[in-house]
């Protein structure tokens, strides 16, 4: 029997409560009592003309047969019109035919329960037919069933659903017209402008994006399409396309990058002879005050030093440049080395002039020119200048992305611009910083993904986003992991064990014992095959368009399309970096070019990938070096060897160490108890805790700490 049939007959068995005992009178106690035997013909005939003398009654009976569904007569939308005729006169009815009909059962109760009864069937329709249309209908023809809420909150999401699948800005802009209390509003909104946004720039050419921003310039999608504008302008990123966009398009907030772009390719050596050549192609740079403090910083090289227990700065011909009278100097990035006086920290420029106050606990480093700065448990931030930009009234300040940064005050994080404005309110219990117009926040112990409005683009649904510096998201929810779009649709179910990192636009996925690579459409562009460990997270990504694989416990590598470019035949692989790949065959360590040739025998207990062209390896305790093409430049006799820098690497041997260049000879002798590389020019040495500054290319000290006590360098290095 079917939910209609059965909503009626239950309801009839309750109907005639007048029948138990009562001596059958009228025409409407007949009709009644023809209804209470399914003589609906009958009762049907007598209703109707009961109707002008007791109308309560005689529309409750003919609403009864219309909305049963075992008879010829049923039909909802008369039922439902009977019983509100029934309802409304009722509701004129005087005492005296009240009493009257409720010796048949028709009372205020009854009519209440045969509008439910019909509301009831409707619903059961409505669920059945789960179409916008059929809710809609539901929610405006019955507008007292307490399913009327449900009804249109299920009707709005079916309509935005049905606007999603069809994904134009014409769909969307109905959807809103048409739904505006919906709660999918915002989101529709947000959509809305990307569908314009995409829809107006269908083939991504200058011309199109410039007729959107004449045509759109409150959009919030203007920021991509001058971004665009920029890249489309500057392909190669050459001074004439970049000095080309700057003219072309002067009010574009891309132009001051453009600016210091040109500068920087001019000025990589920042030689005060480029400089001048710079200002002599681009005489209308508006950096000038900038330029000029490069002039005057542009060949000098700057070392912390130490006297009678205080620090300053030498120049790299060890003159003091920078008096000795600070308690701590980092090394120099960029302009500016941070100092410190007693607890209390600043920063001062390379003429030693004081740029951040020393009166702060901590100053980080900048970003977008603006330093964090914290003192005595509040944070506010200072500019390039040390000019205070943003008071001290937070707990916690983070990075600058386009302008804005997190903010934590009083427990609960927000937005901030650089004048410390407040762009997104506290409303959170954790913020991160924008990547790509979009930053993570946590409410309510669950994540989700905001734009630089405050507009939530992403639900809070999640514990754990990973951010969107790429196109992409990976997420968690409980020990399992997926990726989500940046406007939280999921890419690839959060299902996985893991999810890796992206590299080389393809990402680790793990399942049980298996795993494969997704790419950035959440889309298994090599399938879950390969066998993975409790080391496969560590190792698995790709690297240098390589990744090592499993298969039967041996080891192997393959490409981005899934080719076996190394077969898994090794005991290990490591990672792999230029032309050769770390291999283990048995127990010992060699190496393979991308081919599988091998190159040499292997020989090695551990062997490293190529860094600056060179890989460390190892046979017992001792290390040595190898080159590209796998020869031993560096025979395995040291205690230690650092990662090649400069072309030099830092050797150790019974536990003193020094300077070697990538062809094994001796830069600086093996006398030290420590060697720090500064630059391609000088390292920096300790003895007995005494700090010396060593020129690489002669073995020339200059500078040595009072009481450093010295070896004489050999004539000439070995």
């Amino acid at each position: 029997m079917n939910v209609v049939m059965r909503r009626g007959l239950v309801l009839g068995a309750f109907l005639l409560p007048w029948m138990a005992g009562t001596v059958i009178a009228g025409r409407l106690e007949k009709a009644f009592e023809a209804l209470n035997v399914h003589n609906y013909f009958l009762a049907r005939e007598l209703f109707a003309k009961e109707v002008r003398k007791h109308p309560a009654a005689a529309w409750y009976g003919l609403s009864v047969i219309h909305g049963r569904a075992n008879n010829p007569f049923y039909q909802l939308d008369s039922a439902f019109a009977q019983a509100l005729r029934a309802d409304a006169a009722y509701t004129a009815a005087p005492d005296k035919e009240r009493l009257r009909i409720a010796r048949v059962g028709v009372d205020g109760n009854a009519i209440t329960a045969q509008l439910e009864h019909i509301y009831g069937i409707a619903w059961d329709q409505a669920v059945a037919v789960n179409t916008v249309r059929a809710y809609d209908g539901f929610a405006r023809t019955y507008v007292r069933s307490a399913h009327v809420p449900e009804a249109i909150a299920t009707r709005n999401a079916l309509a935005f659903q049905e606007a999603r699948t069809t994904n134009t800005a014409a769909a969307y802009q109905a959807f809103i017209q048409g739904y505006p209390d919906a709660k999918e509003i915002y989101e529709a909104r947000s959509r809305l402008q990307e569908a314009v946004f995409r829809e107006a720039v269908p083939n991504g050419t200058i011309t199109e994006y410039e007729r959107f921003l004449a045509e759109h310039p409150e959009s919030p999608y203007v920021r991509n399409a001058e971004d665009e504008l920029f890249r489309l302008s500057t392909p190669h990123r050459t001074p004439q396309e970049l000095h080309g966009f700057i003219q072309r398009y002067p009010a574009n907030p891309n132009v001051p990058s453009a600016w210091r772009a040109i500068y920087d390719q001019y000025t990589r050596d920042l030689s005060a002879d480029a400089i001048t050549r710079f200002l002599k192609d681009f005489p209308d740079y508006p950096y000038l005050s900038e330029l000029t403090a490069d002039y005057r910083t542009a060949n000098m090289v700057l070392y912390p030093f130490r006297k009678d227990g205080k620090w300053g700065y030498i120049t790299a011909d060890g003159i003091e440049q920078v008096k000795a009278e600070y308690d701590l100097a980092e090394p120099f990035s960029g302009g500016q080395a941070l100092v410190g006086i007693g607890d209390l920290v600043g920063t001062v420029n390379k003429s030693g002039k004081v740029v951040v106050d020393i009166q702060y606990d901590d100053v980080l480093d900048p970003s977008e020119g603006l330093c964090t700065v914290e003192r005595g448990g509040r944070v506010g931030v200072v500019d390039r200048s040390g000019r205070l930009v943003v008071r001290m009234d937070y707990e916690d300040v983070g990075e600058f992305r386009n302008g804005i940064a997190y903010a934590e005050k009083d427990g609960r994080y927000g937005y901030i611009n650089a004048a410390g404005d407040v762009v997104v309110p506290f409303l959170y219990e954790g913020a991160s910083t924008f990547q790509n117009g979009m930053a993570v926040v946590r409410q309510n112990g669950v994540y989700g993904v905001i734009d630089a409005r405050g507009g939530l683009v992403v639900p809070f649904a999640y514990d754990w986003i990973e951010g969107f510096a790429l196109p992409v998201s990976r997420v968690r929810q409980g020990a399992r992991m997926g990726l989500i779009s940046p406007f939280g649709d999921v890419l690839l179910p959060v299902r996985y064990d893991h999810v890796g990192v992206f590299s080389d636009s393809l990402a680790l996925v793990v399942e049980k014992d298996r795993c494969g690579y997704v790419d950035m459409q959440g889309r298994l562009v090599i399938p879950v095959q390969y066998e993975a460990n409790e080391g496969t997270l560590a190792w698995g990504d790709f690297h240098d368009g390589l990744a090592k694989v499993m298969v039967g416990g041996k080891f192997g590598c393959i490409d981005r399309k899934g080719g076996k470019v190394l077969p898994p035949q090794y005991a290990d692989v490591g990672r792999a970096s230029g032309g050769l790949v770390p291999v283990k065959k048995r127990t010992k360590w060699g190496f393979v070019d991308r081919a599988g040739k091998a190159v040499g025998e292997p020989r090695y207990d551990q062997a490293w990938e190529l860094r600056k062209s060179h890989a460390r390896v190892k046979v017992g305790e001792l290390f040595g070096l190898v080159d590209s093409l796998g020869r031993e430049v560096i025979a395995p006799r040291y205690q230690g060897l650092s990662e090649v820098q400069h072309g030099l690497v830092v050797a150790t041997e019974e536990g003193r160490s020094g300077l070697l260049g990538v062809d094994g000879r001796v830069r600086v002798p093996l006398s030290y108890e420590a060697v720090e590389l500064m630059d391609a020019r000088t390292a920096r040495v300790t003895r007995q805790g005494r700090l010396a500054y060593i020129r690489i290319a002669d073995g020339y000290f200059i500078w040595k700490e009072e009481g450093f006590d010295a070896v004489a360098p050999p004539a000439s290095p070995q």
